[in-house]
């Protein structure tokens, strides 16, 4: 595959789950070629291959004869997304209390510095985008591609669930919570304690998922 080909099933992948995570499409919706590459200004090549990707990565599915789609969240599935993510972010923060820099730490200062604005200012969407930010950075610096794969599949297969129930956002709790966890996060790391950045990051994780169960 050329480069430019690269490029375009990268754009192409990241504009797709952009329109889910931005709620252009909702669980149960189809997501066909056509209309993808239409939308997108793309040929249908690098959107063809961009679906086939997110299906084997488990972030739709692929119903024969008619295409890929979102799946409908469910309880059990939400438990297993939930707490695989759990384990792998925690072992994930421990790593990168280990091996990152000075320069890496002063980065996502800045990159929670800017999410506790957009909290202010109340722009969802920029907070889930600085959200998204702060945890696949950390995966990036645990210096393992495997885990990075695997951090990116269930941060975005999680946040399904965060934006189909709208109201996690309009919870009084949870919003203004995450800054400070992410901030506790990042101070374990910079004070060189895996341990305790794993204990944060598992705390994080699971407060969001048991916010979630109450609101089913």
């Amino acid at each position: 595959m050329t480069r430019n080909k690269e490029n375009s099933e990268e754009r192409a992948y990241r504009s797709i789950v952009e329109l889910i995570l931005n709620y252009e499409y909702k669980p149960g919706d189809f997501l066909l070629e056509v209309d993808l590459s239409s939308r997108l200004n793309m040929s249908r090549t690098p959107v063809s291959r961009a679906l086939a990707r997110l299906v084997t990565e488990g972030f739709l599915e692929r119903m024969k004869k008619k295409g890929c789609y979102i799946p409908l969240p469910t309880p059990e599935d939400a438990q297993q997304v939930f707490f695989a993510r759990e384990a792998v972010a925690s072992y994930v923060a421990s790593a990168v209390a280990l091996r990152a820099t000075k320069n890496d730490i002063a980065h996502l200062r800045g990159v929670l510095e800017k999410e506790k604005q957009a909290f202010l200012s109340k722009n969802k969407r920029e907070e889930a985008k600085l959200n998204e930010a702060f945890h696949l950075g950390l995966a990036r610096l645990s210096g393992n591609k495997y885990l990075q794969s695997c951090c990116r599949n269930l941060f975005w297969r999680s946040n399904l669930y965060i934006f189909y129930f709208d109201s996690f956002y309009r919870d009084a709790e949870m919003p203004q919570l995450t800054p400070a966890q992410h901030s506790g996060i990042l101070d374990a790391i910079e004070a060189r304690d895996p341990e305790l950045a794993s204990q944060l990051m598992c705390k994080h994780i699971r407060r969001t998922y048991e916010a979630l169960i109450k609101m089913q």
